[in-house]
């Protein structure tokens, strides 16, 4: 084997090294090659007592970076650690590979078709392609929403556990759109449930009166959701024609999925 096709080198514990932050960097670093572990595998992995790797896992899990999984007491990617590594690679990335994708998303449908992230308790609008309609939802790239009133939102806070959403809504009461709007964590949680079990999220003037949108979340091979595909319109039209939004969006979100993370289709 030549020099220029061998791995590179296991990187080295310098003179400067301090511990703590050595073993939280390394548990993060398993999630490579797994994308769930347990408190078992952390000790295992650093060669510490498994009460030290509890610790060092419930910190990480306080701090966002890792979530919990009740039913088999594993730990994945956090959504702040998620959110890090979006900001590292750059919505960019993901916007330039979502445009054909939100142009069928609204050829199909006549509705206004947008990419959409989530950064803490809002989501942020992308990129966009308008629909067809004189009347219709404009742009809102770089506009902020609050996710819970939003369909994107709701299918992006779909992917995180309960212990994680009352990590970002540490109050019982959400904040209010409209007269629509889920008003508190409780009822959330119970929409979210739907949005898990359906595969996507409806907005029915949530967020405006007027205003209805259907949105799928864009998820990787480890589950992980980067974003959403939304298309929204006027409230009336899009709830006539919710099944025909949902397919677009799904489907949009799909394609999305094997180009940039070659996820099987299902």
């Amino acid at each position: 084997m030549s020099t220029a096709d061998r791995p590179p080198a296991e990187p080295t514990r310098g003179p400067y090294t301090i511990e703590a932050v050595d073993n939280a960097a390394r548990i993060l670093l398993m999630l490579i090659e797994r994308p769930w572990l347990r408190t078992s595998d952390v000790a295992k992995g650093l060669d510490v007592a498994r009460s030290t790797a509890h610790r060092m896992v419930t910190t990480l899990l306080d701090r966002g970076l890792l979530r919990y999984n009740s039913d088999d007491k594993s730990y994945g990617a956090g959504y702040r650690l998620v959110e890090l590594g979006m900001s590292v690679i750059g919505v960019g990335d993901l916007k330039s590979e979502a445009t054909p994708f939100l142009a069928q998303a609204a050829a199909e449908t006549g509705e206004t078709a947008q990419l959409i992230v989530l950064e803490g308790t809002d989501i942020v609008f992308v990129a966009a392609i308008e629909g067809g309609h004189v009347i219709r939802a404009a742009s809102r790239v770089g506009a902020r929403m609050p996710a819970h009133a939003t369909a994107a939102g709701k299918c992006l806070l779909a992917r995180l556990s309960e212990d994680e959403l009352q990590h970002v809504f540490p109050s019982a009461r959400l904040a209010v759109s409209t007269s629509a709007t889920i008003r508190s964590r409780r009822a959330l949680s119970e929409e979210l449930k739907l949005v898990r079990s359906q595969g996507y999220a409806f907005n029915d003037g949530e967020s405006e009166d007027d205003l209805a949108a259907v949105s799928a979340p864009v998820v990787d091979t480890r589950g992980t959701a980067h974003g959403a595909i939304s298309v929204s319109g006027p409230r009336e039209r899009v709830r006539q024609n919710r099944e025909r939004c949902a397919e677009a969006v799904r489907t949009a979100a799909h394609d999305l999925e094997r180009t940039i993370f070659g996820r099987p289709s299902t």
